[in-house]
């Protein structure tokens, strides 16, 4: 399994780099949260979880991607 980036394909950098967005968007979220908590709880809630559940499906899929990456001898 390689996952350094230089190893992995262009859609699975792609993919990557998504699931990293989603990942920093629905942590700042949980950072961010005192006004917007007070009127829309629920759907605050469920975009933090979505995002974050995003970014899981993924960060998988790079993984998965990127599991069929074979390492190149110097």
């Amino acid at each position: 399994m390689c996952l350094a980036a230089r190893n992995l394909t262009p859609k699975s950098r792609r993919f990557l780099a998504i699931g990293n967005l989603c990942l920093a968007v629905g942590l700042l979220m949980s950072v961010f949260d005192k006004d917007v908590v007070l009127h829309h709880a629920a759907i605050y809630d469920g975009l933090r979880g979505l995002l974050i559940g995003l970014s899981l499906a993924f960060n998988f899929g790079a993984l998965r991607m990127g599991a069929n990456c074979r390492k190149t001898q110097p």
